[in-house]
Order: C-alpha cells, then sequence, then structure tokens
C-alpha cells in the first residue's frame, strides 16, 4: 500500500509516494493522508490533532528560529548574538547583506509550504470521510485557521506569493498571487472559522490549545493592520474584547512562568512538552537563545537600545521579565546570585550579554531530562489591544485608542497621558507594542508596515546609513557589552536599502523549481 505525502517547495507542488508506515495513535504524530485511514470520527479527529504540530513544522529549528532571526534580530530589539561560532548566512538576514541563496531563508519559505500541503492534504481526507458534516465543518476550520496562520506569515516577509489551495498533479507550477489575493483567502478562511470554530471557553479544558473563534477574530484583525484596514481591523478586534473569553493576567510575569500554558490572556500557544510519550513536541529552542553560560547556545541577545526604550519610560518590571542580563540576577530565578553574574557568560561570548527571560526556564524547574515544555505564545489578549489601540489611533478615534492603551500600561504599573491625540497617540502605541511584545517575533513586521507622517516605512528611519539605530550604535553607545565585541559587526543595519529589504528574496531554488512561474523580488539576484 501506498500514501501520498504533497511537498510544495515554491510554485511546484511536487506529489511523491512515500512508503506505508504506522500512523502513531498519540495526539502528535506524522501526518498523512489515506482513504484507509479517515474512516471513524476519532481517526479524523486524530489527524486534525496532528496537523497542530506543523504550524511548527520542525520544531525549533527553522520556523521558530526565523520567527527570532528575522522577527527580531532583523530589528532594533536583538543581535544574532552568538560571538564565539560563525554563522554566515544568520549575519547575512541580520545585516541586510543575504542573497537569493541564503539557507535560513529558504528554509522557512520551504517549511510553511510544507505545512500548507499537510493542512491540504488532511481536509481532503476529512472531507470525504463518513462522519457528520457539522464534525467535517468543525476539523476543516481548524486547519484553515493553521492554513491562514502560515500564510499571513508569507506574505509579511515575501509579499506576493503562491496560493497552494489543493492538491495538485506532480510539476504543476503555480505563479506568485498578489498580495491582495493572499489576504483575500485568508480573510475567506477566517470568517468560515468565525462562523464556526467554538469559544475557546466551549472547548474541554485539556483541547483549549485548539483553533476558537477567538482565535480567527484575532488573526483577522491582525492582519487587517497589514493592509491597512483600520476600521476593520477596530471591529474585530472589539469583538474578541467584548465577548469575553479573554483577559489580561494580573502580573505580567504570570505569562512568563515555566507552568503558564493556555491561561485567560492566551488566545493560540504552540503546545510543547518534556515527556516523550505522547510524542508532543518540546521546546528546544530554549537551548539556541539561553546563554552559553547556562547550556544553551547564546543566539539573538537583545540590544542596549531595546534596554534603553524600557528605561527611558520608566518600565522596570517588563524590562525584567524581558531581558536577562549578564551580572544581575534573573527576575524569579532565586538560584542565579548577581555577585558572579550566573548564569551568563563572559561577554566575549555574546554581542550584547543579554537573554531573553521570556524563554528562559528557572533551574529548579527544569526537567530532568533537559527537554522545555514551555509553549510558544502566538497570540496574546495584549496584542488585541494594542490592535485595537493602534486601529483606533490611526482613524483619530482617541478615546477608544487611550482605552486600551492604558489597560496594556496599568498591568505594568505605567500611567497614561489621556490627552494624547494624533501623531503623539500614534507614536505611543507604537512604543508601547515594542515594550509589550518584544522578543515574541513581530518587531521587524511592525517597523516595515508602520509609515511616518511624510509616508515612508518606520524602518527607513531606524536602519540604513542614517538610521537611529545604526548612528546610536556608532555614534552614541558606550555599552560596555557591544562596544567591545565587535566580532559581530557593530553598524548592523547600515546596509538597509528600503527599495529592496522590504521583504525577503524569493529562494533561489524555488525560482529555479518553478521553471518561470515565479519572478525575484526587486533587489535580489
Amino acid at each position: 500500500m501506498k500514501h501520498l505525502f504533497p511537498y510544495i517547495l515554491g510554485g511546484a507542488m511536487l506529489v511523491t509516494a512515500a512508503g506505508c508506515n504506522k500512523l502513531d495513535q498519540a495526539p502528535y504524530g506524522s501526518a498523512i493522508v489515506a482513504d484507509q485511514y479517515y474512516g471513524t470520527l476519532e481517526q479524523c479527529n486524530t489527524s486534525t490533532m496532528v496537523a497542530y504540530r506543523y504550524i511548527n513544522y520542525s520544531t525549533w529549528w527553522e520556523i521558530l528560529n526565523w520567527r527570532y532571526l528575522a522577527g527580531e534580530a532583523a530589528s532594533d530589539n536583538a543581535w544574532v548574538g552568538n560571538t564565539y561560532q560563525t554563522h554566515p548566512t544568520y549575519d547575512a538576514v541580520a545585516q541586510y547583506t543575504l542573497d537569493a541563496g541564503n539557507d535560513r531563508n529558504e528554509a522557512q519559505w520551504v517549511d510553511l509550504y510544507k505545512s500548507i500541503g499537510r493542512f491540504n492534504s488532511t481536509m481532503a481526507g476529512i472531507s470525504s470521510a463518513p462522519i457528520s458534516d457539522e464534525n467535517k465543518k468543525q476539523f476543516i476550520a481548524e486547519l484553515k485557521f493553521l492554513r491562514a496562520w502560515c500564510y499571513f506569515d508569507l506574505i509579511r516577509n515575501w509579499g506576493p506569493v503562491p496560493l497552494v489551495l489543493e492538491i495538485y498533479p506532480p510539476n504543476t507550477h503555480l505563479s506568485r498571487s498578489s498580495v491582495q489575493d493572499v489576504y483575500n483567502q485568508i480573510d475567506k478562511d477566517l470568517n468560515e472559522c468565525i462562523a464556526t470554530l467554538p469559544k475557546k471557553g466551549a472547548y474541554p479544558a485539556a483541547d483549549r490549545f485548539r483553533a476558537s473563534r477567538g482565535a480567527a477574530l484575532t488573526l483577522l484583525a491582525k492582519a487587517s493592520l497589514y493592509m491597512e484596514d483600520w476600521q476593520k481591523a477596530e471591529t474585530l478586534s472589539k469583538m474578541v474584547i467584548d465577548e469575553g473569553d479573554y483577559n489580561l493576567e494580573q502580573q505580567f510575569s504570570t505569562l512568563w512562568q515555566y507552568t503558564y500554558k493556555n491561561g485567560i490572556e492566551s488566545i493560540f500557544e504552540i503546545q510543547n512538552g518534556s515527556s516523550q510519550v505522547p510524542a508532543l513536541p518540546y521546546n528546544d529552542f530554549q537551548k539556541m537563545i539561553n546563554s552559553t553560560g547556562d547550556a544553551g547556545w547564546g543566539y539573538y541577545s537583545a540590544s542596549s537600545d531595546l534596554e534603553n526604550a524600557y528605561k527611558s519610560e520608566g518600565d522596570s518590571i517588563r524590562l525584567q521579565w524581558t531581558i536577562n542580563r549578564h551580572g544581575l540576577p534573573v527576575a524569579g530565578d532565586p538560584n542565579t546570585p548577581s555577585f558572579d553574574g550566573r548564569p551568563f557568560p563572559s561577554p566575549n561570548h555574546s554581542k550584547s550579554a543579554r537573554y531573553s527571560r521570556k524563554h528562559y526556564t528557572p533551574k529548579a524547574e527544569r526537567p530532568a531530562n533537559g527537554l522545555s515544555s514551555l509553549n510558544d505564545k502566538i497570540l496574546r489578549f495584549a496584542d488585541v489591544l494594542l490592535i485595537h489601540a493602534e486601529a483606533c489611533a490611526m482613524q483619530q478615534k482617541s478615546g477608544p485608542a487611550l482605552a486600551s492603551l492604558k489597560r496594556v500600561r496599568d498591568r505594568v504599573n505605567l500611567v497614561t497621558d489621556m490627552s494624547l491625540t494624533g501623531w503623539n497617540l500614534i507614536n505611543a502605541v507604537r512604543k508601547e507594542r515594542r515594550l509589550e511584545m518584544a522578543y515574541e517575533g513581530d518587531r521587524l513586521y511592525d517597523i516595515r508596515r508602520w509609515k511616518d507622517q511624510s509616508g515612508k516605512p518606520v524602518i527607513s528611519s531606524i536602519m540604513g546609513p542614517n538610521g537611529s539605530f545604526v548612528k546610536y550604535n556608532t555614534e552614541v553607545s558606550t555599552d560596555p557589552f557591544e562596544t567591545k565585541n565587535t566580532t559581530e559587526a557593530q553598524n548592523k543595519g547600515i546596509h538597509f536599502k528600503e527599495n529592496t529589504h522590504m521583504l525577503w528574496p524569493i529562494p533561489a531554488n524555488q525560482l529555479l523549481l518553478s521553471e518561470g512561474a515565479m519572478q525575484q523580488n526587486p533587489g535580489y539576484f
């Protein structure tokens, strides 16, 4: 017996045969397409559960790695960080010197399309299964949510991309669909999810990680910001706020506890586990992002520029729960005394000797097998409040914008100037988004999509030869770590070009596979 596994590479859907392997009966295993498998409600449910693994297709190495390499290290929030190893393809992304052959760029593209292929094939199997229409709609809506997330990630990285919505014959080559067409598909899929999926609270406790109505509303609201559809983003985010399924945790620190999973603020999380039975993926990404002095690899170290942003706002709470700094104790971990800076390395191992507290597990809570079950937070309620605040501010609706902004700031004991209007309010919301959401993978995409009062992308005033981040690091900073460790170039961002780097290059191998169906983004070769 043979099963068909779809692998989508660039514009080509290549369908290859693979030998028959027994599907794990645990909730997470290998996705499979076979008429013989979709025979019962239980089998269809298991296949849908399996799909959740593939929003993080290769767990940490590809998609999570890219989330922080591009989303944070290619921004003013972080450096590549590790300065005792060579990593030219990582540096090329962060320094804006990458070309179309960059392997990190290609790995993200390929894994997102592999995930989409698995979601499509699972939908095809369920659609012909002998189960009720109600159950079919539920499962397919969950899969469409996952697919919509992947397409959202694709368009904010590469712009126009092929829309793959079904299983195609071998050697089919698809051209790139416009950003508007991809967004329209995201809108269509998520509206079906909104109409079909239950609220988070309607799921049994053990299933509250699954895609919900609130998750679909939130993702569509967030995508609407990128399309500058302010009214739509306002309406959708307000629906999430008013439905009452979610709220802020009382303490910002609660979100970053090792045991925090799917709480009141969580809208969608990637589930991880320290046990390998059942085969739940574990969060091995922590190893990559943790200090070399604490058995980590030391990547994605926070910038002093980010630390200064917290200090300028008097934001001590989020500072200590976002950044671990050499020589200072770790928030919530009494096993890290500050007298010798443990668990952090000597600065010559790290560009900035600063690391993410959001991805840190206190020593006393670490599993004996070394595997982390810290979940990856993809969507949360504070994000919804800031989406609402931004959408309202962009429409000059100061009252509701300030109300949502204040809720986020109140939690960390910061006073909100309730007289803010116009660009003062817009910039206050943008700064708040940086402080609240740092190290959650959005920073690069925010500064790309935001425009200043002259209509230029905000990233253009941060990166490039005259960018504020470049000038700070090369002309102003006296940071004792960053300025002494120049193994990673101090002028990060100087090579940014607005007419090129608003998108990443289409991977060269994918262009070849498309046989002319796809063309490269401007400025890349």
